[in-house]
C-alpha cells in the first residue's frame, strides 16, 4: 500500500510565491554549476600551461565524456520527473522506490559504459579525427576516467532526485565540494608538486575521479539518511517496472542530451580539418560558452521539478506563470552576455593560450554564437519543463531539429563555403530557428492545460 503522507523533507513547490521558489532553487544551482564549470576551466588553464597538445587532446575527449554525462542527465531527468510528480501527489513510497531504482540504474549503466569504452578507445577517437600522435595521450586520460566513471554518474542521478524534492541547495553544496577538491588536486597531480609524480593529462583525470568520489559519498548519504529517499526494500521490489517508468521519460531525455555532445564531436571533427590549434581554440571557446550559460542551465534544471510537482498537484495556473518568469530572465541574460563578450573576449583568451591561431578561432566563435543564447535558453527551459511534465518526446524532437536537421547540414555547407566561420554561423541559425519553434510549442501546451483546468 502506498503511503500518501507527504515527507517533511520535501519542499512543496505547489504553494507560495512562484518567483521566490524559482530564485531559491536556481541561485544555489547556478553556484553549483559554476563550481563544476570552474573545474573544467581550471583543467583547461593548467593543461594550457603545458602546451596546445593536451588542449587539443581534451578537445577530442570532452565530447566523449559529455556523452556519459548526458546519459546520466537523461536518467536523472526521468527520475526527477517521476519523483517530482509522486511528491506532488503525496505518495512517499513511490518517491522512495523511484529514487532507489534510479541509483541502481545509474550504477549499471556506468559500469556497462566503462567496459565498452575501455575496449574501444583507439577506434573511437580515430573516428573522431584524432591524429595518431594524440591517441596515446587520450588513452592515458580515458583509461583512468573510465575506471571511475561510476563515481561521476551516480551522484548526477542522485542530485536529480534531491532536486525533485525541491532542494537545490544540497546538490549545489555537493558540486562545490567536488570543485574544491579538484582545484586543489589539479596542479599537484598535473605538475607533480609536493613530491607527487608529474602526470600531466593523467593527473587531470585522476583529480577529477578523486573529486567525484567525494560527491558519490555525499549524495548517497543525503538521500539515505537526511531525505529518507533510499529504501532498498522498495527499490528492489518491482525493479523492472520502476526502471520502465523512469526510462519512459529517461530514454528520450538521454537521446536529447546525447545528441548535443555528438554534435560537438561532429563540430570538433569539422574544426580538426583546420589544424590542432583550431581544435584547441574551439575547446577554449566551448568552455567559456559553458560558463556563460550557467544561469540558463540553472533555471532550466529547476523547471523540471517545479513543473512536475505542480502538474502532480494539478496546479496548472502555476505552470504558465513559472514559464513566463523563466523566459524573461533568459532573454535578459542572453543579451547581457552577448554584449559583455564583445569587451571581455580578448583578455579572457589570454588566460588560456598565447597562441594567435588558437585565440583567433575562439575569438570568432565568441563573437558569433552568443547572440543566439536567448533562444538557446528557451530551448533548454522548454526541454526541461516538458520532461518534468512527463513529455520527453517533444524535448527530443527539438534537439533533433536543432542539431541534426539544422546544424549538421548548415555546418557542412558553411564550412565548405565560408570556412571555420561558417561552422559557427550554423550554430547561431540553428539556435534561433529552434528556439522560436520551442516557444510556440510550449505556449500552446500551457494553454491546453489551462483550458482543461477551466473545463473541470
Amino acid at each position: 500500500m502506498s503511503s500518501k503522507k507527504n515527507s517533511t523533507h520535501h519542499t512543496d513547490l505547489t504553494h507560495g510565491p512562484i518567483n521566490w521558489h524559482l530564485f531559491k532553487m536556481a541561485a544555489p544551482m547556478a553556484i553549483g554549476i559554476l563550481a563544476i564549470m570552474s573545474m573544467y576551466l581550471v583543467d583547461t588553464y593548467f593543461l594550457g600551461q603545458i602546451g596546445s597538445t593536451p588542449l587539443a587532446a581534451m578537445g577530442f575527449i570532452f565530447p566523449v565524456i559529455n556523452i556519459l554525462n548526458s546519459i546520466a542527465f537523461g536518467i536523472g531527468a526521468g527520475a526527477s520527473s517521476v519523483i517530482a510528480r509522486a511528491i506532488g501527489s503525496r505518495d512517499t513510497h513511490k518517491v522512495q522506490s523511484y529514487a532507489t531504482q534510479a541509483i541502481l540504474l545509474a550504477l549499471l549503466i556506468a559500469l556497462l559504459f566503462a567496459g565498452i569504452g575501455r575496449l574501444t578507445i583507439e577506434p573511437l577517437f580515430r573516428l573522431l579525427g584524432a591524429p595518431s600522435d594524440l591517441i596515446p595521450i587520450i588513452a592515458d586520460y580515458m583509461n583512468i576516467w573510465y575506471l571511475g566513471c561510476f563515481l561521476v554518474v551516480v551522484p548526477m542521478v542522485g542530485n536529480s532526485a534531491i532536486r525533485a524534492a525541491g532542494n537545490s541547495l544540497v546538490p549545489s553544496l555537493i558540486m562545490i565540494a567536488v570543485a574544491i577538491v579538484n582545484v586543489i588536486l589539479d596542479p599537484i597531480l598535473i605538475f607533480g608538486l609536493f613530491g607527487f609524480p608529474r602526470m600531466e593529462l593523467q593527473g587531470a583525470a585522476l583529480a577529477t575521479i578523486i573529486a567525484y568520489s567525494v560527491s558519490f559519498g555525499m549524495a548517497i548519504f543525503i538521500l539515505k539518511f537526511r531525505l529518507k529517499m533510499l529504501a532498498w526494500q522498495h527499490g528492489f521490489k518491482h525493479l523492472w517496472q520502476g526502471w520502465r517508468e523512469i526510462l519512459k521519460i529517461g530514454l528520450p531525455a538521454v537521446g536529447n542530451n546525447v545528441i548535443s555532445p555528438l554534435s560537438i564531436a561532429f563540430a570538433t571533427w569539422l574544426v580538426s580539418h583546420y589544424g590542432i590549434e583550431a581544435v584547441a581554440g574551439f575547446n577554449i571557446a566551448a568552455r567559456i560558452e559553458s560558463f556563460c550559460l550557467i544561469p540558463l542551465m540553472a533555471i532550466a534544471s529547476i523547471m523540471g521539478p517545479f513543473m512536475g510537482q505542480n502538474l502532480g498537484a494539478k496546479r496548472f495556473e502555476r505552470l504558465q506563470t513559472g514559464i513566463q518568469y523563466s523566459f524573461k530572465f533568459t532573454f535578459i541574460w542572453g543579451i547581457f552576455v552577448s554584449l559583455s563578450l564583445l569587451i571581455a573576449t580578448p583578455p579572457l583568451l589570454n588566460l588560456f593560450s598565447q597562441d594567435q591561431h588558437v585565440q583567433s578561432v575562439a575569438h570568432l566563435f565568441l563573437y558569433i554564437v552568443p547572440w543566439s543564447y536567448p533562444f538557446l535558453g528557451v530551448i533548454m527551459i522548454t526541454a526541461s519543463s516538458a520532461t518534468g511534465m512527463g513529455s520527453a518526446i517533444p524535448a527530443l524532437l527539438f534537439t533533433l531539429l536543432r542539431l541534426l536537421i539544422l546544424y549538421l547540414p548548415l555546418a557542412l555547407y558553411g564550412s565548405y563555403f565560408l570556412g571555420i566561420e561558417g561552422i559557427f554561423i550554423a550554430a547561431l541559425l540553428a539556435n534561433l530557428a529552434t528556439g522560436a519553434i520551442a516557444l510556440f510549442w510550449l505556449s500552446k501546451k500551457l494553454r491546453a492545460y489551462n483550458a482543461s483546468d477551466r473545463c473541470e
